[in-house]
């Protein structure tokens, strides 16, 4: 596309009205009139409308004939020459060669054209964030066992760099497959982790893709080692978990306690078996129960974790709490977290003795 064939470039945010967003109308039209115009006309827009345009492009599916056809007549006026219905301009524009669909290799290409490799791939990664690989996604590939041969010789803060990256139930089959003094420092120095520039992690990825041969620059955001370190610990088979905690708990009691409290959250009990639950509730006064039913207002939790508690209720004892509950009315906040904290200590003992099964444990009977 000649750009004496362009009349207006800001014009493209300012066709005539449709019933989907200009902006998708847009990147509708750069898909389908081909990489090579469609990354003419990026190049000359601002960086604000290339990044939104992205986006859409990036997001598209297949775009039909009849569609086609209608939006190259919509954006006719952005040519000094007419469109004709055969497919391209006439007086030489030749036809349109795009592709009848987006998604991100569209976007990606377009991109690539318009600003080069690097920059166009830096554009996308703002633009399309899914875009962007896992550093260590290759990683999937392997076994538990292949992953633990290839970190063998590597340090506890190299292995728990790359284990906090990865799926959790791969990470606890990896790690189960290390003696206990190693898979210890692992652990710990998955707790401990902070955030660790996309350079590191490329540098990290680059290296381990040559070991596995032979056998982004803002700092990541909001990463949470003990978040990581919990989800492996509930992936991991039955008692190792537990196991760990309590090893965790005599080398570093701070660090052994915070990371009990995230394995073991209220929003477990609604994965857990019934019968606990049921012995535990009717060992508790109403006011308690009412107390427990706070603990997780706000949450997104809030209806699952309040009916959780209440179906596990006689009918009639779910009557006279959901009356109190009423008359009651607001209760201090010291006093749904001392319910909260006291709750939470029966489930997690009843959790370290086997009291208390969850849905993902292997002897829970159906």
């Amino acid at each position: 596309m000649g750009e004496e064939h362009i009349k207006d470039l800001p014009g493209l945010l300012k066709t005539s009205g449709e019933p989907e967003p200009k902006i998708r109308r847009v990147a509708k039209f750069l898909t389908i009139i081909g990489i090579d115009r469609a990354g003419e006309i990026m190049s000359r827009l601002p960086p604000d409308q290339v990044e939104a345009i992205s986006k859409e492009i990036a997001s598209l599916a297949e775009i039909g004939a009849d569609e086609r056809r209608g939006v190259l007549e919509e954006f006719s006026s952005l040519f000094s020459v007419p469109y004709n219905r055969s497919g391209g301009a006439e007086g030489g524009a030749g036809d349109y060669t795009g592709v009848s669909g987006g998604g991100v290799e569209a976007a990606r290409r377009i991109l690539y054209a318009a600003f080069g490799p690097d920059k166009g791939e830096h554009i996308l990664g703002k633009a399309a964030p899914e875009a962007r690989p896992r550093p260590f996604g290759f990683l999937e590939d392997f076994s538990p066992e292949q992953i633990a041969l290839l970190f063998k010789e590597e340090s506890p803060s190299a292995a728990a760099l790359v284990f906090s990256r990865l799926p959790p139930k791969l990470s606890a089959r990896a790690l189960s497959n290390f003696t206990g003094k190693k898979k210890l420092e692992i652990l710990t120095h998955i707790a401990r982790q902070r955030a660790v520039s996309p350079e590191i992690l490329e540098q990290v990825s680059g290296a381990l893709r040559e070991k596995a041969r032979h056998i982004a620059k803002k700092e990541e955001p909001d990463f949470d080692g003990m978040q990581a370190l919990a989800a492996i610990l509930k992936s991991s088979e039955s008692g190792f978990g537990d196991q760990i905690l309590r090893e965790l708990e005599i080398e570093d009691p701070e660090l052994g306690k915070l990371l009990k409290d995230r394995i073991y959250t209220l929003a477990d009990m609604l994965e857990a078996a019934d019968l606990p639950l049921q012995k535990k509730l009717a060992s508790m006064d109403n006011r308690e129960i009412i107390l427990l039913l706070k603990t997780m207002a706000g949450s997104r939790e809030t209806a699952a974790f309040r009916e959780k508690i209440l179906s596990n209720l006689s009918q009639g004892r779910r009557n006279e709490v959901l009356e109190e509950e009423e008359i009651i009315g607001p209760v201090p906040r010291k006093d749904v977290e001392m319910a909260a904290e006291a709750f939470l200590a029966w489930f997690r003992q009843g959790r370290e003795e086997g009291r208390i099964l969850m849905a993902g444990d292997d002897d829970l009977l159906i």
